[in-house]
């Protein structure tokens, strides 16, 4: 029944374990996002600075994100996930505690979650990378697409009580309360049993040469190439979720209405990871990523062009769902066409133009916002995204073509000769 369904991944048990870490962690994130933006907007009351403040606090992952592949590579995914969520929670638990003093100086709030953004980023590219150590091959796409169920499940719960406590306390305390949900489960996927690491021949103190192997193999493989480079234009709009606060202020609709435009989002994601395999499994993993892409520039748009906030609502779940079908076809096709050695690195490839870019986004989105309004900068972000999927396609129709079986992976269209006898693992 879970594999019609397309749940084949929860039948393994060391990955349940890992997914219902995961509703809480997300659920985490989604409640220090709402909680983080509204404290930065009650100090400064500018929409410029919240974008900025975003870019600080999501700096790390763009500066970091390809070192955290590496180590995830060196010393497995379990256990720099399961240290990130412990330090995270704990410097989430600092920021609420300084949330709540008055006058709180706005310079220390985005210090902490500088430091807060370093150590999400050392569990990044294992968060992904980490559920091919829990499932065979077969499943590795099911357990992306219900990895990212979990963070629109978590998008639900989180948003909506992010909304709910910030209009009724102060932001301190929702911040404390997403630090509780991020360090519970640390000690969970540490007891988690994966298989053991291989030995690695770049397991030296080196940095740069194992990146620079890792770009290599990705340049040999120009459908691999397209993947990962098109993640860039979709990583800039996701920073849409620092908009949020800004948007239930344009449509001056509070707390409670941030905690809808979240819920929204997390609501329209669900559904999508719902399908999200039975998607993949009768369209195709390539041409998943285009209409997951497609449905997500539709729903931005919408939103830029919603009269009233009800359609602004409605047309989240429309990003919200477009964006998981993107995020799980896509990385479902990274662990496929990577070997298992290189696996973690190029995993942080794509993690750092998606996630990565997100506080770029949210600076460019924040200036943008504050010379026009955020439903105009939503709406040029659904325009962008549109164009580089329309681009990608017209550069690399072979994706269109690509899907995961039982046996690897394969293409109905004509496809380019692979580098390594590994692909096809």
């Amino acid at each position: 029944m879970l594999e019609r369904l397309g749940f084949t991944a929860l039948t393994y048990g060391p990955f349940r374990a890992f997914f219902a870490a995961n509703l809480l962690t997300n659920a985490s994130w989604f409640v220090y996002s709402a909680a983080f933006g509204w404290l930065v907007l009650e100090i400064s009351g500018s929409p410029a600075t919240v974008g900025f403040a975003a870019f600080i606090s999501g700096l790390p992952f763009l500066l970091l994100t390809l070192y955290a592949g590496l180590l995830t590579d060196r010393f497995g995914a379990r256990p720099l996930v399961a240290i990130s969520f412990a330090l995270t929670g704990s410097l989430m638990f600092i920021l609420g505690v300084v949330a709540l003093v008055p006058n709180t100086p706005l310079a220390l709030v985005i210090l902490l979650a500088f430091f807060s953004g370093i150590t999400q980023t050392i569990g990044g590219p294992g968060y992904i990378a980490i559920v091919s150590d829990l499932v065979p091959p077969r499943s590795v796409s099911s357990g992306v697409a219900m990895t990212f169920l979990g963070f629109n499940l978590g998008r639900i719960t989180g948003g909506v009580l992010g909304g709910v406590l910030v209009a009724i306390w102060p932001a301190g305390i929702a911040l404390i309360v997403a630090a509780m949900l991020q360090g519970l489960p640390s000690l969970a996927v540490w007891r988690i049993r994966t298989p053991p690491r291989e030995p690695r021949p770049d397991s030296s103190r080196a940095i740069l040469g194992p990146l620079v192997e890792a770009a290599r193999y990705g340049l040999t493989s120009p459908t691999l190439a397209v993947l990962i480079l098109m993640s860039a234009v979709p990583g800039l709009g996701i920073a849409y979720q620092f908009l949020m606060p800004v948007a239930a202020t344009e449509f001056a609709i509070g707390g409670e209405g941030l905690g809808l435009l979240l819920g929204a989002t997390g609501l329209g994601g669900l559904a999508a990871g719902l399908i999200g395999e039975s998607v993949m499994r009768r369209f195709g993993h390539g041409r998943t990523v285009f209409i997951g892409l497609a449905t997500a520039a539709t729903g931005m748009l919408a939103f830029g062009l919603a009269p009233v906030p009800a359609v602004a609502i409605a047309s989240m779940s429309l990003v919200g769902g477009g964006f998981l079908l993107y995020g799980a076809a896509s990385l479902s096709l990274i662990q496929a066409l990577s070997p298992a050695r290189l696996r973690g690195r190029l995993t942080s490839v794509f993690t750092l133009l998606y996630w990565g870019l997100m506080p770029v986004g949210g600076m460019l989105g924040g200036a943008l916002a504050e010379v026009t309004s955020a439903r105009f900068t939503m709406g040029a972000a659904g325009v962008g995204i549109a164009t580089v999927a329309v681009l990608a396609m017209l550069v690399r129709r072979q994706i269109l073509g690509l899907h995961i079986g039982s046996d690897g992976i394969s293409a109905d269209l004509v496809p380019e000769k692979t580098p390594e006898p590994e692909l096809a693992a």
